[in-house]
């Protein structure tokens, strides 16, 4: 069993002020702690990093297994430049976060698992607020909140399945940031698996503090 993982590592970091793969949690950053998780997994024979194309040649700190790409004008454009990096043989293939330094051994272990089983899963929490369905400012539903969860990454699937997904959406011109809701616009079922609270996307100046969870 061939396995493989893209980090999609390509934003420019408008929001946040900087390219926030490239800021430091203690003494490295963000994406080589987040790539040190993906290559203590033996079965994880090869890593993409999908960075922005003027950082490709950035000095970072990776072994020879893991090979860099540059990414496209959107999440979907950067992440099926990884997945066209992969050979036809791949048989599972992990997506993740370059953002989620955070993310445990066990659950990528987890995902592989569960994506050799079912095909495709996508690692989840339970949300702990209650969630409004709203239009035009106005609440129209409120789901019912045991039926709500809150996708992480990594999100794994079978890669034959997963290229599938991604060429019918560019086909039907059909765009998403969730890898695992094209999988779902095919028709397929996607697995849901066990997340953690801490596996968080920094997002904010104020994510970095989180440094003491590694």
């Amino acid at each position: 069993m061939k396995v493989s993982a893209i980090i999609v590592a390509a934003g420019s970091g408008k929001r946040f002020g900087s390219k926030k793969q490239f800021e430091f949690i203690g003494k490295r950053k963000i994406i080589e702690l987040t790539i040190s998780k993906f290559l203590k997994i033996s079965d994880i024979k090869n890593i993409v990093l999908v960075l922005p194309k003027e950082d490709i040649k950035r000095k970072l700190d990776f072994s020879n297994r893991v090979k860099i790409v540059p990414g496209g004008k959107t999440r979907q454009h950067s992440v099926f430049n990884g997945l066209s990096t992969l050979s036809s043989d791949t048989d599972i293939v992990l997506i993740h976060d370059g953002v989620r330094p955070f993310v445990s051994e066990k659950i990528i272990k987890d995902s592989i698992v569960s994506a050799k089983k079912y095909g495709a899963c996508v690692v989840a929490v339970p949300s702990n607020d209650t969630v409004k369905i709203c239009k035009g400012g106005f609440v129209i539903s409120t789901p019912e909140r045991r039926n709500i969860f809150l996708a992480q990454t990594p999100q794994t699937f079978k890669y034959s399945l997963i290229m599938r997904a991604y060429k019918k959406a560019f086909e039907k011109k059909y765009f998403s940031t969730d890898d695992s809701a094209l999988i779902e616009k095919l028709g397929k079922k996607v697995k849901i698996i066990s997340g953690d609270y801490k596996n968080i996307k920094i997002t904010t100046k104020e994510d970095l503090s989180l440094n003491s969870k590694l």
